[in-house]
């Protein structure tokens, strides 16, 4: 049995291509039990996936999360277990985009110190 446990929505821009009602859809119709959704640096889509999920006449278990991108540009999944959880993961992404402008990267990637140019 196959879950997907980092799916993006069509609000994780050029990463993402489904809205997360046909993404809950598409899981009842192949009888998978559960999906998470992992926005990049957001919750964008969760609400939605969440109550497509609620509503959903199958049993559809929503995982919610997100993608968090470091300082030095790694991306790491970050899936949610509880509301405490959820609560916790709210606060960094809020406190990782304070303050920015909105026309500057989240956080300018960056090569890996261990990569040489050539």
């Amino acid at each position: 049995m196959y879950i997907e446990l980092h799916a993006r929505s069509a609000f994780s821009f050029l990463e993402g291509a489904s809205v997360p009602e046909d993404l809950i859809h598409m899981c009842a119709e192949y009888g998978m039990p559960a999906m998470a959704l992992l926005d990049r640096d957001g919750f964008y889509g969760s609400p939605r996936f969440y109550l497509a999920a609620e509503k959903s006449p199958s049993s559809v278990r929503a995982h919610i999360g997100a993608e968090v991108t470091s300082e030095t540009g790694w991306r790491y999944p970050l899936l949610v277990a509880s509301r405490a959880g959820y609560q916790n993961l709210c606060r960094l992404i809020t406190r990782m985009k304070c303050g920015r402008a909105k026309t500057k990267a989240l956080f300018p990637p960056r090569k890996p110190p261990n990569m040489q140019t050539a």
